[in-house]
């Protein structure tokens, strides 16, 4: 009788522990991975925006860039009588592989402001860039990427080579608005200044987001801190706002103003401006 009970017992805790096992729902948890389509006028060499969105220009691309800037009152714009600095820089951005795109720049000052004797130094100086995301948006953690910037000496009177390397961080959201974060620090090795500041550092916060329904055009705003270039003076605060717009497949175009916050003399400028136009090839 007791045998009888005990394998009773067993079969119905066996009979129960199967029942509670086909109820059982299994959670199965998923990464959902966000890429950007959207790639700012704004790599390493800089063209527009002071902000380095996280997104490589596409693999088999190659944007031809011309822009324009406009500043005044800051260093170097305000050598000799000059108040104002124009600089006209062409750029090649190549999407060379996957996640990786490489680019090419000369800034050229124009104007009284590349014209002075023995106070141009820098002038048509090349700058090499490489910007390298390591990966795509995670649900909400951000796109990252590691960005490197080479100049090189070969403008006017140059010397000694400057490297920057730079984190960005971009993450876009369901409404279209992305939002940005870099960190960066320079090493600068020109004689230009006696008093040069080898080690510079910075951040920039920004946002851009769509205009319109279809995204074309973008607003894009950004703030910008970074170390002066000479030792004991203080950093730059930069406030910048503008636009770009894609006008199709081939052609885009970028704006922005900006503002300084300190007015720091001879590092920071009082206002400024710059309009990019691109033209993508693809391959």
């Amino acid at each position: 009788m007791k045998q009888m009970l005990s394998c009773t017992f067993v079969l119905a805790l066996a009979v129960s522990a199967a029942a509670q096992e086909k109820e059982k729902t299994t959670v199965k948890t998923t990464t959902t991975t966000v890429e950007s389509g959207v790639d700012l006028l704004s790599s390493m060499n800089g063209e527009t925006f002071n902000m380095v969105d996280a997104t490589p220009l596409e693999t088999h691309a190659v944007d031809l860039r011309f822009a324009f800037r406009w500043e005044t009152e800051n260093e170097p714009a305000n050598r000799g009588d000059s108040n104002d600095d124009f600089v006209i820089q062409p750029t090649i951005v190549w999407g060379c592989c996957p996640n990786v795109e490489v680019s090419v720049s000369t800034p050229v000052w124009v104007g009284d402001s590349g014209e002075i004797p023995g106070q141009d130094e820098g002038n048509a100086d090349t700058y090499f860039g490489l910007l390298w995301k390591l990966t795509d948006q995670q649900d909400y953690w951000p796109a990252l990427a590691l960005g490197s910037s080479l100049r090189t000496p070969t403008g006017d009177n140059s010397n000694g080579v400057d490297w920057e390397l730079r984190l960005a961080l971009t993450n876009e959201y369901d409404s279209g608005i992305r939002s940005h974060l870099n960190f960066f620090g320079i090493t600068a090795n020109h004689d230009n200044y006696e008093d040069l500041r080898h080690f510079q550092y910075g951040a920039v916060v920004g946002m851009d987001g769509p205009l319109c329904n279809d995204g074309a055009v973008r607003w894009v705003f950004d703030y910008m801190y970074r170390m002066g270039a000479r030792e004991g003076g203080g950093g730059k605060n930069i406030a910048e706002a503008g636009w770009q717009w894609q006008i199709d497949d081939s052609n885009k175009l970028g704006m922005s103003v900006q503002v300084g916050l300190d007015h720091a003399e001879d590092e920071t400028a009082n206002m400024g401006a710059a309009l990019t136009y691109a033209y993508t090839l693809k391959y």
